[in-house]
């Protein structure tokens, strides 16, 4: 099991300092795993996380701020991330941070 780390800092989200995110291979289910570290500005909110292959989007409900990645984002030679809050009357979104990997 592999886990890639992201930081959200308000709507910026971005790859963990230290997260090594070279030697990822295409293809890969139930391997990898995401950990996102917010902000207050995430307080309260019921977060998901979406994986996107193109404009295709894989939405995931973020627990305890990890979830699993898509297999279906994990496909291609590059592939999104991004995230999203709402609670009461609010709603909070990110960025898209897009990885390579190698395909085989």
């Amino acid at each position: 099991m592999r886990t890639l780390e992201f930081v959200v800092a308000g709507q910026k989200l971005s790859i963990a300092p230290g997260c090594d995110t070279s030697g990822l291979v295409a293809g890969s289910v139930g391997y990898l795993k995401a950990e996102f570290h917010t902000d207050a500005d995430w307080q309260g909110c019921k977060i998901a996380a979406s994986f996107w292959k193109g404009s295709k989007e894989y939405a995931v409900p973020v627990r305890n701020g990890t979830c699993d990645i898509e297999p279906e984002a994990l496909t291609g030679h590059i592939f999104g991330v991004s995230l999203t809050g709402v609670k009461d009357g609010y709603k909070i979104q990110t960025n898209k941070v897009w990885l390579h990997q190698g395909v085989i």
